[in-house]
């Protein structure tokens, strides 16, 4: 049982920092759909900061035609804070906020800085391990609420779109998340759906409605524990509608399709301390559409209070 729950912490060290580095990773733009941290282990209270860096590494057209980038180097940073906490047992409440730099390098050199998209979470433990089941998973469902604190490509007031960093839209979403240890070994899956809702723009490029629409992403991993070390691997698919414009320049967008594979080391070097590295890369599965592809460093350090 101690074994059990050496190993549901190290779990949650890894997801609690894996999920939203994936989301906010995504290609086209500033980041995909963004969802806070979740508690799936037995603490009561979180705080993670995390940094990434990605670089953009080949562009899919709606055809699913790819076109590697050799001189036009985009890169990102961002700089994240995570907290979660529980309360009322087995209710909890997250928020997240990255403030992300991009810069653009070739022809001509552009960077910005600031806001990504801001989200919160509120979830429910509806399927608890309190006597560590063999074969029953641990289970926590979330709401999410997506703040349009970065700005969208539609709303971008350069040439290169280099300060979107973010969707830019009010998103709604609901999801769960099941996790389940055996012995040495874990796995872990996320699915989640969400709805983004129309934005009025007035600029030089858009007078009139930008309307998003639904998008989801499933996750599964797993892992291996070795003492206080957790070597794990994730799979995770993202999919948005497409994103149209209706005004004085109206056009039709197309979906976005991406994978991104991750694989990961976290160490837990003391009971209330984690750090986790990863290494992401969206070029090698799935049959991605309309997106930028990426590929990308994270490490994190986490802070865990226990019940």
């Amino acid at each position: 049982m101690l074994l059990n729950r050496s190993i549901k912490k190290l779990v949650f060290s890894f997801f609690l920092f894996i999920a939203p580095v994936t989301a906010l990773a995504s290609a086209c733009c500033g980041g995909g759909f963004a969802m806070p941290a979740l508690i799936t282990g037995d603490d009561h209270a979180t705080v993670t900061t995390s940094y990434s860096y990605s670089k953009v590494d080949s562009d899919v057209t709606d055809a699913g035609v790819w076109i590697k980038r050799n001189n036009d180097d985009l890169t990102s940073k961002v700089f994240k804070i995570d907290g979660a906490f529980v309360f009322d047992d087995r209710y909890q409440a997250g928020l997240s906020v990255p403030i992300q730099t991009r810069s653009k390098q070739g022809g001509f050199s552009e960077d910005s800085t600031g806001l990504g998209d801001v989200s919160a979470l509120a979830g429910y433990e509806y399927l608890p391990d309190w006597d560590y089941n063999p074969w029953r998973p641990h289970g926590v469902g979330f709401l999410t609420l997506t703040l349009p604190t970065g700005k969208s490509i539609q709303e971008t007031q350069t040439v290169s779109g280099i300060d979107g960093r973010g969707r830019g839209f009010w998103a709604l979403g609901v999801g769960t998340t099941l996790t389940k240890a055996w012995t040495v070994w874990d796995g872990n899956s996320t699915f989640e759906v969400h709805r983004s809702f129309d934005k009025t723009v007035h600029n030089a490029q858009i007078d009139g409605t930008i309307k998003p629409g639904y998008g989801g992403s499933f996750v599964m991993g797993a892992g291996y524990n070795i003492k206080g070390l957790r070597l794990g691997t994730t799979l995770s698919w993202n999919y948005e509608d497409a994103i149209n414009v209706v005004g004085n320049n109206s056009s039709d967008g197309s979906v976005e399709r991406f994978a991104t594979g991750t694989v990961s080391a976290s160490y837990m070097f003391k009971e209330s301390w984690a750090a986790t590295a990863s290494y992401s890369d969206q070029t090698l599965f799935g049959d991605p559409t309309r997106t930028t592809l990426s590929k990308i460093v994270a490490v994190s350090l986490q802070k865990r209070w226990t019940r």
